[in-house]
């Protein structure tokens, strides 16, 4: 195969892969809302969670500790659907929100 067609096939290829990304992962897509209305609320306590890698062959590695907040979570029943969503917020956001409200998501 002649170089220069051998670098024109890889161009096209890398530009057909480029806008394959753009397509999957860049370009924007309509914006989906709906109402509903709250069932309950609960709360998630705040915890530590612990990620232990391994190193290159297998030896282990210093553990990454990671706080996780604590949390107001919410299942909500969207209008026109029968299965609930369920959505949490930090502790401040979820004292706006109470069971049996209306909101727009």
């Amino acid at each position: 195969m002649d170089p220069s067609t051998f670098k024109l096939t890889g161009a096209i290829g890398l530009a057909a892969f480029a806008g394959l990304m753009w397509v999957a992962f860049i370009r924007n897509v309509p914006v989906e809302t709906a109402m509903g209305t709250i069932l309950s609320k609960g709360e998630m306590a705040g915890r530590t969670y612990v990620q232990q890698r391994s190193g290159q062959g297998g030896t282990p590695t210093t553990p990454n500790t990671i706080e996780l907040a604590p949390a107001s979570t919410f299942e909500v029943r969207l209008d026109g659907r029968s299965d609930p969503v369920f959505a949490s917020f930090n502790t401040v956001m979820g004292r706006l929100f109470e069971p049996g409200q209306r909101v727009h998501v």
